[in-house]
């Protein structure tokens, strides 16, 4: 079931309903029953691979606590072990495609197209820094299969993340009494109006265009066809916030709280910012478990640059398999290092240099993620259309009055959304009251119903990595 859809969001009150009136005992177990069931309503082969990721984890973890002084060989085992299935799903089929396009040889697994399960990327990673997190004592494991399950199938995350920790969900699991909060509540059901504005208003809206240019990029002059690149990014950025949003309002209708995933990173300058509010919890994630561990900024300048390129690197393989997504890493990776040379962060922050870098950097990510959506030569082409002609906008899908209201509509959603944001950056405190704060959200329901495209077939962006 897609928490973007009309069926999520009316079973969603008898979910909590249910939820809050059963006895405190039962509801880590009743929250593995109803996210294992939502996950099969996408996949349900997926439950499997699932399942080996959730044992291999929780049967590590054991065998680490029990024998510390072999517990090293015992934690890369484990993560070995875990991280399985995402190797094989992600990037064996890609290898040997590869492989056989080079040997001209006809290998079994040519016979056969492996699906990414749901999630998969997500709940591994989450697992893994679970292992390592116990191994090194910073937290303690589950005290039951139970809990652990729970913590690694939480319905909420499960698609897309953010990439949680055990000390932040499974330390909350742990504790039986979870009384219902009504600040945590009305906070959550914020957080899932403007999330669901988010995805099925500006980013549903934004994806029409998007591929109504996609669909004739060589009838398309320059303008067109950049507009149409940073529109993907607004996208991009609305569908996964926005699905964010809505597994933080979800998990705080259920008394947990958890991270931001993004903090408005259309107003980020330069890439270090960028990534700063951007993915939050795969940044910090990477930091910990990639950046640190390779010695950080812990060594020699060059040798922590070069760090800072193998991070990046790993985190364009982790979106995907293929040279698409490993020159997308690299190209921020050296962005990066780019940055440090320059002493990025020593120059002047006055808004009069702000607002250039700020929309240096959009357009710098938005031709980057050009790779999510297109291979390498397809990319080049359209940049290299860019430099063509710049006769104005001549969108050649937009023939009706239907098409205009819709790129307009796309216009006044955008700007709902960026006023939000840009209330919330610098004047937080600015229509606080609980009277504007109802009235505000009454409208965003409405915008949504008026221009939300709910059930689409099209699901969340990031649920393909």
């Amino acid at each position: 079931m897609s928490y973007n859809s009309l069926t999520f969001i009316i079973s969603l009150p008898f979910i909590v309903l249910g939820y809050y009136t059963m006895p405190a005992r039962w509801r880590n177990a009743a929250l593995l029953a109803a996210s294992l069931a939502l996950y099969m309503l996408w996949w349900p082969a997926g439950i499997l691979v699932m399942t080996w990721v959730i044992l291999t984890s929780h049967l590590g973890i054991g065998y680490i606590t029990r024998q510390r002084e072999h517990s090293l060989g015992a934690m890369w085992l484990t993560i070995a072990l875990t991280a399985l299935p995402m190797l094989f799903f992600k990037y064996l089929q890609p290898l040997n495609e590869a492989i056989t396009s080079f040997l001209h040889i006809e290998w079994w697994l040519n016979r056969h197209h492996w699906y990414v399960p749901v999630g998969l990327s997500f709940y591994t990673l989450q697992a893994i820094a679970l292992v390592v997190d116990v191994y090194k004592e910073r937290i303690r494991p589950a005290s039951s299969l139970v809990n652990h399950a729970a913590f690694m199938s939480f319905f909420p995350i499960t698609a897309s993340g953010p990439i949680v920790r055990g000390d932040e969900l499974l330390a909350q699991l742990e504790k039986r009494e979870r009384r219902f909060d009504p600040e945590l509540a009305w906070q959550g059901l914020r957080w899932l109006i403007w999330g669901m504005f988010m995805k099925v208003a500006v980013a549903e809206s934004f994806a029409l265009f998007v591929h109504a240019v996609e669909m004739r990029i060589d009838t398309q002059n320059g303008f067109t066809l950049l507009l149409s690149t940073l529109c993907y990014t607004i996208q991009l950025y609305a569908d996964f916030a926005g699905y964010s949003l809505m597994a933080l309002g979800v998990s705080a209708l259920l008394g947990i709280k958890l991270r931001h995933n993004f903090w408005h990173p259309l107003f980020a300058v330069g890439i270090k910012d960028f990534w700063r509010r951007w993915h939050i919890s795969l940044s910090q994630w990477l930091r910990d478990y990639i950046y640190i561990p390779l010695g950080g900024n812990r060594c020699s300048a060059w040798r922590s640059r070069l760090n800072a390129m193998a991070t990046f690197v790993f985190s364009g393989l982790w979106h995907g398999a293929g040279i698409a997504y490993l020159l997308w890493g690299a190209m921020h990776g050296l962005w990066l290092v780019i940055e440090r040379l320059l002493r990025f962060d020593r120059w002047p922050q006055h808004w009069l240099l702000r607002l250039p870098l700020c929309l240096t950097t959009f357009v710098l990510v938005s031709v980057l993620f050009m790779l999510f959506s297109h291979d390498v030569p397809t990319t080049l082409h359209i940049i290299d259309r860019f430099f063509g002609q710049w006769d104005g906008f001549r969108l050649t899908v937009t023939q009706s009055v239907s098409n205009l209201s819709r790129e307009w509509s796309m216009v006044a959603l955008f700007s709902v959304m960026i006023a939000k944001e840009a209330r919330d950056e610098w004047a937080p405190t600015l229509l606080s009251q609980r009277t504007w704060q109802i009235a505000f959200y009454s409208g965003v329901v409405l915008l949504t119903l008026m221009f939300g495209v709910f059930d689409r077939s099209g699901q969340f962006i990031y649920m393909h990595f």
